[in-house]
């Protein structure tokens, strides 16, 4: 059962991630691979035209990012990089106004990645699209105003949620 604050964890970790100094050090496929998934979520053509050169530069095969949506049932992703992708999935689709929690999504990804990793990769997964640093929206909600005049800009992190041992 979700506790009454684990809706928040989310955008908790990517508030940490976004403003952390300090932010874990991941991969660079497994980098590429959230950004694209949240390009293609995004439907931006700049990130989608910006992620696809970045994943030729590396020298990574293209064909590989057409399977990127359909990563659950690709070979070509392992594990850990699926929950990765999973966690983009779900910032993305992320709302305050569904309290559906993403326990599931970030049970995956705590048993592939270190707290500080998870942060790391929903703020990556956040990216231009699915974060407003002025208000600590995240997903869906990133495009809506503050609700409230003087809200703190992280709120997420404002809402006494606890995740041990980050930073």
């Amino acid at each position: 059962m979700a506790s009454a604050n684990s809706y928040h964890a989310l955008p908790a970790y990517v508030a940490l991630g976004h403003w952390s100094s300090a932010g874990a050090v991941l991969e660079p496929r497994l980098e590429l691979l959230v950004a694209r998934m949240a390009a293609e979520l995004s439907a931006c053509p700049w990130c989608l035209a910006w992620t696809r050169h970045l994943w030729l530069r590396a020298f990574l095969p293209a064909a590989l990012l057409t399977e990127v949506r359909h990563y659950e049932n690709s070979p070509a992703f392992t594990e850990r990089e699926r929950a990765a992708l999973g966690l983009a999935e779900a910032v993305a689709f992320h709302t305050e106004r569904d309290r559906a929690t993403p326990d599931r999504v970030l049970a995956r990804a705590r048993r592939h990645f270190a707290e500080p990793e998870v942060a790391r990769l929903a703020a990556a997964a956040a990216g231009e699209h699915f974060f407003d640093p002025a208000t600590g929206a995240v997903g869906l909600d990133a495009s809506r105003p503050m609700r409230e005049e003087g809200e703190m800009p992280w709120r997420a992190v404002d809402k006494g949620l606890v995740i041990r041992g980050l930073y």
